[in-house]
């Protein structure tokens, strides 16, 4: 039960993180359909699409009479500022500019924006719980100095704020969701009793998210000191995590997920090993034939073209973190080779050879199309070792917990697994996970039900985290 707001809630949530487009609506459809009434979104998740997707899947629920309005709790959230938001606020105090087109507030003007925003894309005429959203990435201020004094002075006006849109009925309470609040020693780490200290109206301060996964263990398990969620307990706060399953552990993006290759790995790393090897040969043989064909003063620009060496030398780091390599592969190589084919066919314009350009265009289109087959099959080569992993843990976990193992199939029994292991600790209101498929919500309702029918106790917890990670 959210405390001040005597609602129950389901004990796992609909995440709406990259939630965008009709077949996440269909997924939701069936969460909600299957007793899940408690929906996490924010005014940024894809750039308001996730808002959108959500509102209107509910709505539709509604008209139908599939579910009442006041069955639901839906929170959402206020924080990360896109550019074209910016253009219309007061940089001297209305946002904080983190990185390059990445801005950040938490100014009573951006919430009172946000909040209707969101109230107009989710069709709703109130939001259940309406949550700060990383306060501490304002810490990272880059024009301007900005103190945690600062921030907690800021905090306080914002609740100021936040205490009008509860008098309005806009919002039924207010919360903190912040990724830093369990960790100290964090550079950006915010202090919850510090912020609790700073709202005047206590009751209208009603919930806290924050992650909790096997291995960002903080909020619930200290070696010393009291935790987050003490803190929750001792105020009254609801408590909500998220990321259960994918952790960020030593500079490393984790999902705990293993559904696809099961037993099979080994050959199917072998299969994707061996394509990535024809790909990589193919264009490093292509890269050799490009050097001899362009003319010692264009040394500049066939230096644009040694993708198959940059790939090789990062090959054994890409290949051990599946998101890296993705982010990496897609949003820096594969962005930049479309810039430097453009200037490799600029170049051939000016030749006076009536088949050099057509000879060139022919190579940049197959150089583009290996290039994007073997940045696919890296991806695809870091993900089978990232399911490697995740299979030997869940055998490891299994052993140590036998209550884990699932009695019958799931999609992903790493996932199950982590779930039951986030909704074994009471202090949890509600375990907030994404749900964008309907195989994703199959798993989430059976760890529900083996929670029930199989509970964890304390003592399960205390071997399952003396687990070494891998």
């Amino acid at each position: 039960m959210i405390r001040k707001l005597g609602k129950e809630v389901s004990r796992v949530g609909f995440g709406g993180f990259r939630v965008n487009n009709a077949a996440h609506g269909t997924a939701l459809r069936k969460a909600i359909t299957s007793g899940i009434n408690l929906i996490d979104t924010a005014a940024n998740f894809e750039k308001g699409a996730s808002e959108t997707i959500i509102g209107n899947t509910v709505q539709d629920m509604i008209s139908k009479g599939e579910v009442s309005r006041d069955s639901l709790t839906i929170v959402s959230k206020s924080g990360y500022l896109l550019e074209d938001d910016v253009e219309k606020l007061d940089a001297s105090k209305d946002f904080v500019q983190v990185r390059d087109k990445n801005y950040h507030s938490i100014s009573p003007r951006v919430l009172e924006m946000q909040i209707s925003q969101s109230l107009d894309r989710l069709r709703t005429n109130k939001l259940d719980i309406f949550m700060i959203n990383a306060p501490e990435r304002m810490l990272m201020a880059q024009k301007r100095a900005y103190s945690p004094a600062q921030l907690y002075k800021d905090i306080e006006v914002a609740f100021q704020h936040l205490d009008t849109e509860v008098a309005k009925g806009r919002i039924s309470g207010y919360g903190i969701c912040s990724n830093t609040l369990a960790d100290p020693q964090a550079a950006d780490h915010v202090s919850l009793p510090k912020i609790i200290e700073a709202c005047a109206k206590r009751d209208n301060l009603v919930a806290v998210e924050t992650p909790f996964n096997f291995f960002e263990r903080q909020a619930l398990v200290q070696p010393h000191g009291i935790t987050v969620a003490d803190v929750c307990d001792k105020h009254q706060l609801f408590l909500m995590t998220n990321r259960p399953l994918t952790a960020i552990y030593q500079g490393q993006i984790r999902p705990f997920v293993n559904h696809t290759f099961g037993d099979g790995t080994a050959q199917a790393e072998h299969a994707v090993m061996e394509k990535m090897s024809k790909s990589l040969e193919m264009l490093t043989t292509m890269e050799s034939d490009l050097m001899s064909e362009l003319p010692i003063e264009q040394d500049a620009l066939a230096t644009k073209f040694i993708w198959a060496q940059v790939i090789s030398e990062n090959l054994s780091k890409l290949s051990q973190n599946h998101f890296a390599a993705k982010h990496f592969l897609e949003n820096t190589v594969l962005i930049s080779l479309k810039r430097d084919v453009k200037a490799l066919l600029a170049y051939a314009e000016t030749l006076d050879e009536p088949e050099a350009l057509p000879t060139f265009q022919e190579w940049t289109a197959e150089y583009q199309k290996v290039t994007a087959e073997l940045c696919g099959h890296l991806i695809d080569y870091a993900y089978v070792d990232c399911l490697r992993k995740n299979n030997d843990l869940d055998r490891i976990l299994s052993a140590v917990c036998p209550l884990l193992n699932e009695p019958e199939h799931t999609y992903s029994s790493i996932s199950v697994k982590m779930l039951r292991i986030a909704l074994a600790n009471e202090q949890i209101g509600s375990v907030l996970t994404g749900m964008r498929q309907d195989i994703y919500v199959d798993d989430a309702l059976k760890a529900l039900e083996w929670h029930k029918e199989y509970p964890l106790h304390e003592t399960d917890l205390e071997d399952l985290w003396r687990v070494p990670f891998h």
